[in-house]
């Protein structure tokens, strides 16, 4: 459990007096309580408990290409890049059955207590069998939400897994960066997203430019990665690359014999062992 909490000072005693909630009382339990800066991304929040799992790249709207598959980055059997580097819609849809027990939809009056995936897009979510019949066919802006927010919190948690990152620290843009580029999606990552990722400053788009201000020859970033992990890629018919050794083959001297004529000789060599020697003539 971690707590958002405002101190007041006192410092001519020299001490901090914290007023946690009563929802936030067995954080005081303990022994001892780690204390930190609250991060940037926790300045809108209101005081009090802290989500256990809150990921900051789960509400990045710059991301939603990248995680929806929105630029269609498909491989040579037309399936979905990014998501099949993820597992894939099964693994979406396992992952939604373990971490969701009941209808996701907030506005029906009556839900059933079996539940069913419900594919939106390149989303999903998990609907009742009621409410999976009554929006089959049907497109909101509310049912697109709700997709995205799943496969957002799956892709995430699928990436922190794969970085052996713990459920209660945040991923970092650079550690999904490192995870695109290992499976080989990093052409998917869209130009602002890689800007800050490269650490360059955001491009800024304007309605009317000068020629003085056309730089001839910029790289964009998606042409910087490309340069940078081309050494990363794996080399054209990689399995080709060292083929196993062919199995030893028994020596036979028939057809020599055969096509020849053949003398086997005895000598010593310089150890003073006698060896057998042949002579083609």
């Amino acid at each position: 459990m971690r707590v958002l909490l405002r101190p007041v000072l006192v410092p001519e005693l020299g001490l901090v007096i914290v007023k946690p909630g009563r929802e936030s009382m067995p954080v005081f339990h303990n022994t001892r309580v780690l204390v930190e800066p609250e991060p940037k991304s926790m300045r809108n929040l209101p005081s009090g408990v802290v989500p256990a799992v809150r990921q900051p790249l789960a509400e990045d709207k710059s991301l939603l290409p990248f995680f929806s598959d929105e630029y269609r980055c498909v491989d040579s059997i037309g399936r979905l890049r990014v998501i099949r580097a993820a597992g894939g819609a099964g693994a979406l849809s396992d992952w939604l059955l373990r971490h969701v027990k009941s209808c996701q939809w907030p506005h029906g009056d009556y839900h059933h207590s079996e539940t069913v995936i419900h594919r939106y897009g390149t989303g999903a979510m998990v609907l009742c069998w009621h409410c999976d019949n009554q929006l089959r066919d049907q497109t909101s802006e509310s049912l697109g939400q709700l997709a995205h927010q799943n496969l957002f919190a799956w892709m995430i948690d699928v990436i922190r897994h794969a970085m052996n990152g713990s459920q209660e620290r945040e991923l970092s843009l650079a550690e999904l960066s490192w995870w695109a580029v290992r499976n080989q999606v990093a052409d998917a990552l869209p130009e602002a997203v890689l800007r800050r990722s490269l650490g360059l400053r955001a491009e800024k788009i304007r309605s009317m430019y000068r020629e003085s201000d056309i730089v001839p020859g910029e790289q964009t970033a998606t042409s910087i990665l490309k340069q940078r992990t081309k050494n990363l890629a794996p080399l054209p018919h990689a399995h080709q690359q060292n083929p196993p050794p062919d199995r030893k083959r028994r020596w036979s001297a028939l057809p020599l014999i055969r096509s020849h004529r053949l003398s086997i000789s005895s000598a010593r060599n310089h150890n003073g062992k006698r060896c057998l020697y042949t002579r083609v003539g």
